[in-house]
């Protein structure tokens, strides 16, 4: 059991009053591995790995941060590693979960795209259409942290932690939907190395759990790397999105895309960090993310931070965000 957590930081700190600087939770605990249902194409082998990631995966930084290292660590939950060294992006790995309503589960998984390789993975987290549990949770009230929750003051946990290494040219699309109302407690958490010419495409749909924690971080190392994430929302019912992305350019002329779109209703609070670091030596890298929210009732609470950091002089970044409600 991990006592006290603190995960989706920024990498630099903004005002402390505004509690956005990163997310605590408290008493989250797990008892082993989801089984998951497997499809795997050939061209894309499995490797279960009772001892977790290969050591090429340690330094590959999630953007839930370090404790979900040590969360993932201290639950000996293994790990599942699909690798692709060629073109299979015709037919996608699917990996589906059917999470009961009082499981609390850890799952990783590595992807390794080899150099010019080409893989799709889709990641379907749903709740047993079966089990309908009534929902425990309350909303904070508005002017204190909506992060700062008891994982015990709910009823079960789903975390999944997924680590990509993407070599020179190579391309992976990572498809994650989130529907898991059973959970009352989400974590997900990504981390990529993307080198030379790869790309890596992330497209996110949250649509249940009662407190969704989400962290994507990739790390553009590599010249003309490219990274983009597309994510999509509805949160309603008192529920809580927490989410964190950050791009970090290494790489001569990477390229980072984030966009974001959703709706908040029915006193759903929603917290969106996004970062784009360019890191020194990062010439000619271009950043841009763009967030639009619809607001559908009074009583939503909307916190939006994007941040640009930057250390090189030749590059481009822009942010934006656009909140509106109907008439």
């Amino acid at each position: 059991m991990m006592e006290n957590m603190k995960i989706n930081q920024l990498p630099s700190k903004t005002w402390n009053w505004l509690k956005m600087n990163e997310t605590a939770v408290s008493g989250i605990s797990v008892s082993g591995a989801h089984e998951g249902n497997l499809e795997i194409p050939e061209g894309i082998k499995k490797t279960v790995c009772p001892a977790g990631l290969p050591d090429r995966f340690k330094d590959v930084a999630g953007g839930m941060g370090s404790d979900m290292d040590m969360l993932v660590k201290e639950s000996s939950a293994g790990a599942v590693l699909l690798s692709a060294d060629s073109d299979v992006s015709g037919e996608p790995a699917r990996i589906r979960f059917a999470y009961g309503a009082f499981e609390h589960s850890l799952n990783t998984f590595g992807i390794l795209a080899k150099e010019g390789s080409n893989m799709t993975v889709i990641m379907d987290m749903a709740a047993e259409r079966s089990v309908d549990p009534e929902r425990t949770g309350s909303p904070s009230p508005v002017g204190e942290n909506p992060a700062a929750v008891s994982q015990s003051e709910h009823t079960g946990l789903s975390a999944v932690q997924t680590k990509l290494i993407l070599e020179k040219d190579a391309k992976v699309t990572l498809v994650q939907i989130i529907r898991n109302k059973n959970a009352k407690t989400v974590l997900n958490d990504i981390g990529a190395k993307v080198a030379d010419g790869a790309k890596l495409s992330v497209i996110h749909l949250f649509l249940g759990g009662d407190r969704v924690y989400n962290g994507c971080k990739a790390e553009l190392i590599g010249k003309k790397s490219n990274f983009t994430a597309d994510i999509a929302y509805t949160v309603a019912d008192d529920c809580v999105l927490d989410m964190n992305y950050v791009a970090l350019h290494e790489g001569k002329k990477s390229v980072s895309e984030i966009r974001t779109d959703g709706v908040l209703h029915e006193n759903a609070r929603k917290l969106f960090r996004g970062t784009i670091d360019f890191k020194k030596g990062a010439a000619g890298a271009v950043g841009n993310e763009k967030e639009d929210v619809l607001l559908l009732d009074d009583d939503v609470v909307n916190q939006t931070i994007p941040l640009i950091l930057c250390a090189e002089e030749d590059v481009e970044g822009n942010h934006g965000a656009t909140i509106g409600k109907l008439d």
